[in-house]
């Protein structure tokens, strides 16, 4: 993983996060203190077994801590909540606390649901491709059969962990991302994701209690209750 509103505003931004999350998709070029550089050798290798650990285990869930920090505000944003994610293209997003939503992407549209309001909006993410190949650019870092087509990588070993640099490589992606930092540990879990925007913006996930379990596909698929107020503001 995505969200509008307090948590993210209409989809340019959420093109930004896939997230984001996820969904979805960590910051800084630098390596960290007492890391060791990694070949090109060493990254297609690494690359070649995370391939091979999606193809065997495509789906993952876990709770997420995100923190936005705004160059507007002094103290960061903070969501929490729970993500799952099925390669390729699908990811359910749950926010709690005092502005919860509902993310659900099933690949074809993306449904956001904010109780608070008894709102939902939908997205055609078939016929908004620029949207589409923006989610699918931003979540690559999860996928990483796709993450050669949008990124060049750098990396570093620093104890058990691996440190991943993602860069953009293409024009669309560079307007709306800078720089995507991934830490994995030993197993090649997650463990956190920081992107920095082109704005200057840095969205910061932490992943814990993480499962690579295989998930319903009733997991991304959202009926909203009676009452509630769909919309589609890209219209249909």
């Amino acid at each position: 993983m995505v969200q509008f509103r307090a948590n993210l505003e209409p989809p340019i931004t959420m093109r930004k996060l896939v997230l984001i999350h996820i969904h979805m998709l960590t910051l800084g070029i630098a390596p960290f203190a007492g890391a060791s550089p990694m070949t090109q050798t060493d990254i297609n290798q690494l690359v070649q077994k995370l391939q091979a650990l999606h193809n065997s285990n495509p789906s993952l869930e876990a709770n997420f801590r995100e923190e936005r920090h705004l160059a507007m505000l002094k103290d960061p944003v903070v969501n929490e909540g729970k993500v799952w994610f099925t390669l390729p293209d699908k990811i359910r997003r749950e926010i709690a606390g005092k502005t919860p939503s509902t993310t659900v992407i099933d690949g074809k549209k993306m449904s956001i649901y904010y109780p608070s309001y008894q709102q939902l909006e939908v997205y055609d993410l078939e016929k908004r491709p620029l949207i589409k190949d923006s989610l699918r650019a931003l979540t690559a870092g999860l996928n990483f059969r796709e993450v050669a087509n949008y990124y060049d990588m750098v990396g570093s070993k620093n104890g058990s962990e691996y440190q991943i640099t993602l860069t953009p490589k293409t024009a669309s992606v560079r307007k709306l991302v800078k720089t995507v930092d991934l830490t994995l540990d030993e197993n090649l879990t997650p463990v956190r994701v920081i992107v920095q925007d082109t704005k200057g913006q840095v969205f910061t996930v932490t992943y814990t209690n993480v499962r690579r379990e295989a998930l319903p596909s009733s997991t991304f698929e959202f009926s909203p209750p009676p009452g509630t107020k769909v919309s589609t503001p890209l219209g249909n």
